[in-house]
C-alpha cells in the first residue's frame, strides 16, 4: 500500500522532494503530509489483518469487529451464473455492471476528496466464497485504473505459486500489461511483492 501511496503523490506533485508543510504536517497525520487518499476494494475479499489491509477485506464480520477503520469505497465482485456456456450473456452483464460500480466510485471519491490511489483485488475470492471473474472483467478493470491515474494490486496470496495451472493466476487474464503489484506468501514460504519501476519509491528508507 505505500508504494501505491507513494508513487500517486508523487505523480501528483510532479517531483520528488517534500515542502516543509508536508513534512511537518506528515508528523501529526494531517494533510497534506498524511493526504486524504483511499484504496478500492471489493464485498467478499480477504487481504489481511493488519490495519491497512483490514480496511480492504470484506469476507467475515468477525474479522473486523471492534476495530477502527477509514472510509474507503467497496465494489461488488462478479458473481455469475453457472454452468458458464449456458449463461455468458448475463455473466457479461454481471461484469458490466460491476464495472460501471468501480468507475462510478473512482468519481464519487475524487468528488469527496479522497481519490483513489490503487485498486485491490483477488483473481480468485477464496475466504470469500470461491468467487471467480472473468479475464474481461480483470481487463476492464486494469483501464479503469490507468484512466485515474491508479494502480492495481493483485492479491496472488492464495493463488499463486501454480494452483491454477500458471505460476500466477492473472497469466489466465491476458492483461494489456502487468500490474504495478502482486502480492504474495503462504505456500511461497515468505511474504513479499512484485511491483512496476513506477512503484519503486526514489528515496531510501520509505518502506
Amino acid at each position: 500500500f505505500k508504494n501505491i501511496f507513494i508513487a500517486y503523490q508523487r505523480n501528483k506533485r510532479g517531483r520528488n522532494d517534500f515542502t516543509d508543510e508536508e513534512l511537518q504536517t506528515c508528523m501529526v497525520n494531517q494533510p497534506p503530509g498524511a493526504p486524504n487518499l483511499s484504496l478500492l476494494s471489493f464485498f467478499g475479499a480477504f487481504h489481511g489483518r493488519t490495519m491497512a489491509a483490514l480496511a480492504c477485506t470484506h469476507s467475515k464480520a468477525i474479522h473486523k469487529l471492534d476495530f477502527p477503520s477509514v472510509d474507503w469505497p467497496i465494489a461488488h465482485f462478479p458473481h455469475y451464473e453457472y454452468p458458464l456456456e449456458e449463461n455468458s450473456r448475463a455473466n457479461a452483464e454481471e461484469d458490466r455492471k460491476c464495472l460501471e460500480e468501480v468507475a462510478d466510485l473512482m468519481e464519487k471519491y475524487e468528488k469527496k476528496g479522497r481519490p483513489v490511489a490503487g485498486i485491490i483485488v483477488e483473481p480468485i475470492q477464496s475466504e470469500g466464497g470461491d468467487n471467480e471473474a472473468s479475464p474481461q472483467f480483470f481487463q476492464g478493470l486494469q483501464t479503469i485504473a490507468k484512466d485515474h491515474q491508479a494502480a492495481l494490486l493483485i492479491d496472488e496470496v492464495q493463488t499463486g505459486g501454480g494452483l491454477t495451472g500458471k505460476m500466477w493466476c492473472l497469466e489466465h487474464f491476458n492483461l494489456p500489461s502487468p500490474p504495478d503489484i502482486v502480492t504474495f506468501s503462504k505456500k511461497m514460504q515468505l511474504g513479499g511483492f512484485y511491483h512496476s519501476t513506477e512503484m519503486r519509491p526514489p528515496q531510501p528508507y520509505r518502506v
